[in-house]
């Protein structure tokens, strides 16, 4: 069974290869900020590309950003590595227990499965969190389930208008 109760205390999340990571819950505030931050790299490297091309030099070692997959396939890596620097406190189960510091986080996340595991897990409750509370939408009747039933409002009675006189007054 799983809690959708949000979690306010630092967790542990297991990863392939026997790595274990603690991190910082996941805010909205996190998530926006690490999709800002992204988004902004995606845009870096677009404007560079763009300024060599226009200076007639290659942008060689720079990703390929103009095919849409690709270009999604970059934030999504960017957006896993900056949810991963901005909460990840601890980690185990990694050789010669280096340091977490951004450089070896951005290398431990750019490990396939590593990356998207963490990501799915470290989100997994939000999804969930967001798909309780959108559980009892609208229904296509443009009403909710619970509001259907013998309590909901009659309509208004229709009346012919009566034509407007016009009086004048002595």
């Amino acid at each position: 069974m799983i809690s959708l109760k949000q979690p306010s205390e630092p967790f542990n999340i297991e990863l392939p290869y026997g790595v274990s990571v603690t991190v910082k819950p996941l805010t909205t505030a996190g998530m926006a900020a690490a999709q800002a931050a992204a988004r902004r790299r995606i845009e870096g490297l677009e404007a560079q590309s763009k300024e060599l091309s226009e200076a007639g030099l290659t942008a060689e070692g720079l990703p390929d950003l103009s095919v849409d997959a690709d270009r999604d396939g970059m934030f999504q890596d960017l957006l896993i590595k900056e949810l991963a620097l901005r909460h990840i406190t601890a980690w185990s189960g990694i050789e010669d227990d280096p340091i977490v510091n951004p450089e070896n986080i951005a290398a431990v996340m750019s490990l396939y499965p590593v990356g998207e595991r963490f990501f799915n897990e470290f989100t997994l409750k939000q999804v969930l969190l967001t798909a309780a509370k959108n559980g009892s939408g609208l229904s296509a009747a443009g009403t909710s389930s619970q509001a259907e039933g013998p309590a909901t409002a009659k309509g208004a009675k229709k009346t012919a208008a009566k034509p407007a006189h016009n009086v004048d007054t002595p």
